[in-house]
């Protein structure tokens, strides 16, 4: 497969959309609550692929097998990382957050291992594992570790980052239960279950739209209809036109973009911790991709 110039376009569009969503949280927490934030991203989302499905005339599945695994899917990998994610970002950096959400490949590397009796970790992968592993253990620290005894909140922060990114995972490895099918439709019938179930958690949220900042609600746009929505088609399709190994060029410059955007509009400044373990996580991942097993995004992650 012959990598085009337009295939870098698409991969740098997504690494502006997957990155920035972070910084975009960050701006939507001023004025919601993390669960809202999650729910109305999903329904927005939703809209949006919905719409898409009808434009290309495609078809929903219509057995009920597919439906309870969509909704399983929706639930570990949308609605609750979603919320997890912009309730650890209320301690912790934007750019640290994207550095521990990229830990997701060494999770489907591990849940792979026990979960699917044809991916055994093989020696190159469990060092790949470990790396990251490391560098999780060095950006959490000794400090984060002692706050257990005092206050853990920037501690319980990292971990339901952490928590978040098992749960992609896990969503990937249930999606490989799912019959083929169009990616932008199983996507959308994700987004909708989704938003099935969120959907009482935000009714509150959009009474409060008059009196929210611009800010806040352009946030909340951005993160459903591009960070969502519009990334979920770019990547299905960069993915059928280039491949796994390319595409896996997100994993390395998806948590770089967040760290340089927290960096540049909010001032954040990372511990050296923040780089040893980045250095540390972005090496397994490149093992990884050198073992020729590349751990894709889950369905309908952002």
């Amino acid at each position: 497969m012959t990598i085009r110039p337009i295939h870098w376009l698409v991969l740098l569009c997504l690494v502006f959309l997957w990155g920035s969503s972070y910084l975009m949280v960050e701006v939507a927490l001023q004025a919601w609550a993390p669960v809202e934030i999650a729910g109305l991203r999903i329904v927005l989302a939703a809209i949006v692929l919905t719409v898409v499905v009808g434009l290309r005339r495609e078809h929903f599945p219509r057995d009920r097998r597919t439906w309870g695994l969509l909704l399983l899917i929706a639930l570990v990998g949308n609605g609750i990382p979603f919320s997890l994610i912009s309730w650890g970002q209320q301690h912790i950096e934007s750019g640290l957050a994207g550095i521990l959400a990229a830990s997701t490949p060494l999770f489907v590397l591990l849940l792979a291992h026990f979960m699917l009796p044809d991916e055994r970790l093989r020696r190159n992968q469990l060092a790949a594992f470990l790396l990251g592993f490391a560098g999780i253990v060095v950006l959490m620290g000794p400090d984060s570790l002692a706050a257990l005894g005092g206050s853990a909140e920037r501690l319980w922060a990292q971990l339901a980052i952490l928590a978040a990114g098992f749960c992609y995972a896990m969503a990937t490895i249930i999606g490989r239960r799912l019959a083929p099918a169009s990616p932008v439709v199983t996507s959308a019938g994700v987004m909708l279950m989704a938003s099935m179930v969120m959907l009482p958690l935000i009714s509150g949220s959009v009474d409060e739209l008059p009196s929210v900042p611009v800010s806040s609600v352009l946030a909340i746009a951005f993160l459903g209809v591009l960070g969502t929505g519009l990334a979920s088609i770019l990547y299905f399709h960069l993915l059928a036109q280039t491949g796994a190994r390319f595409t896996s060029l997100l994993n390395y410059l998806v948590p770089v973009w967040a760290m340089g955007l927290g960096a540049m509009i909010l001032g954040e400044q990372l511990s050296i911790n923040a780089w040893i373990a980045m250095i540390l996580i972005l090496s397994g991942l490149v093992l990884i991709s050198r073992s020729g097993d590349i751990a894709g995004q889950p369905k309908g992650r952002a």
